[in-house]
């Protein structure tokens, strides 16, 4: 693939000074030093320019989850945890090569899936990203939460027990779309991130920690910014919003940065319209709801990802030409999975190469809209609208109903 191996001992100077040109990392020995941690593990490559690393990328194995209850299956995850260019790199297509490069080597290893962050929509979908469901960001006055604070006082949680949140981040409830990466260093350095952190949790009668919230204080009154909510049982969650209510006496707001999967946190908040008025004119607490995706997906195993979408009650038989961008690209590795295939839903799901024979409906989409369609990011009719996906009326109608999902959420930082 373009680019070479990262190496700690000629490399590190370099990568540290690329993450403070991006603004990633301060000048501390700390941030710097947590930084290290992370490069040295994952796959991570870099590409020179006159001589110096310019550009470094990393990818991390893992998993997503696909369907949910007993069906439920996980996948083997690909994530891109970061891509970094130096500034006198900018345009030069370091990233490109490497990002490419490392889908190819993440395919061959045997990922189904390919997951990252975004800085914004539109770059990474030339190689064939969809972008995912929204992440909804809510803030409000905590003290209005509809919920009991707990009878027994919660335990602190810091950044030297960043183990404990990974262990717990594994077990976690969770939903379709979420994600487990196999790469705690990043948890280690996400909480040395934050600034002035607060985070506060239990444990059970053997000491394992059940449940936490991680965020920081911005001021004497807040607001709290909540980055992390974890839980091993869905009550648990009350626990921790009762922990965020009995800091309403400090706090006059919360945001937090994403809310849980199946939960719809207005439902819990006293007179949530009289908070959005308030914030409209201007008012000091500023509750506000935003919702936002930075998050894409793309399938790099089709017949993985199609085997692991039983569907029970559907018996459909569809032809898909797939498109993907990847086989565009001059020099790239590995062309991606664009190709003409027979797909079949039903009890026994599974994907043959070739348009099928007959009268069968064939579905033209690229690999970022199928992606989409399959994680139920959006419904067929609507990414007929919006992305490549073109089919007729019937078949999408089929489509709508063959992949109806709840919003697939990672519901971990990346």
């Amino acid at each position: 693939m373009a680019g070479r191996p990262y190496q700690a001992e000629h490399d590190l100077g370099a990568a540290t000074r690329i993450w403070r040109e991006a603004g990633w990392i301060d000048d501390s020995d700390a941030q710097a030093a947590a930084l290290a941690d992370v490069l040295a593990v994952g796959s991570t490559v870099v590409a020179d320019l006159n001589g110096s690393p310019e550009c470094v990328v990393q990818w991390a194995p893992g998993s997503v989850r696909y369907g949910r209850g007993p069906s439920a299956v996980d996948l083997d995850l690909a994530t891109i945890t970061f891509v970094a260019t130096g500034h006198v790199a900018r345009r030069q297509g370091l990233a490109g090569a490497l990002v490419a490069g490392s889908l190819a080597d993440a395919a061959a290893d045997g990922a189904a899936v390919a997951t990252l962050g975004v800085f914004d929509q539109g770059y990474y979908d030339r190689f064939g990203f969809g972008t995912g469901a929204y992440d909804h960001v809510a803030s409000f006055d905590p003290a209005t939460l509809n919920v009991p604070i707990p009878d027994r006082p919660p335990v602190r949680i810091g950044a030297g027990d960043h183990r404990e949140v990974y262990d717990l981040l594994v077990r976690r409830h969770r939903g379709h779309g979420s994600v487990v990466l196999a790469l705690p260093e990043l948890i280690a350095g996400a909480l040395g991130e934050l600034d002035r952190p607060i985070g506060l949790g239990f444990r059970a009668d053997d000491g394992r920690l059940t449940h936490c919230l991680l965020g920081s204080l911005s001021g004497h009154y807040g607001p709290v910014t909540v980055e992390w909510l974890m839980y091993e049982r869905p009550e648990q969650l009350l626990d921790l919003l009762g922990l965020l209510k009995a800091l309403g006496d400090q706090a006059r707001s919360v945001t937090i940065n994403r809310e849980p999967p199946g939960v719809q946190l207005q439902a819990l908040i006293t007179e949530p319209l009289r908070q959005l008025t308030q914030a409209n004119l201007g008012g000091s607490g500023r509750p506000l709801h935003t919702a936002w995706s930075k998050v894409q997906w793309r399938m790099l195993d089709l017949s993985a990802c199609i085997e692991a979408c039983a569907r029970p009650r559907t018996d459909l038989t569809f032809g898909l030409r797939l498109h993907d961008p990847l086989a565009d690209r001059s020099g790239a590795t590995w062309p991606g999975i664009g190709g003409e295939y027979t797909v079949h839903l039903g009890d026994d799901p599974g994907v043959d190469d070739g348009l099928p024979d007959g009268s069968a409906a064939v579905l033209d989409a690229s690999v970022g809209a199928f992606t989409r369609l399959w994680l139920g990011v959006r419904p067929a009719s609507g990414l007929a609208l919006t992305d490549e996906l073109v089919g007729q009326p019937e078949l999408v109608a089929a489509l709508d109903a063959a992949f109806c999902l709840p919003p697939p959420l990672p519901d971990w930082p990346y």
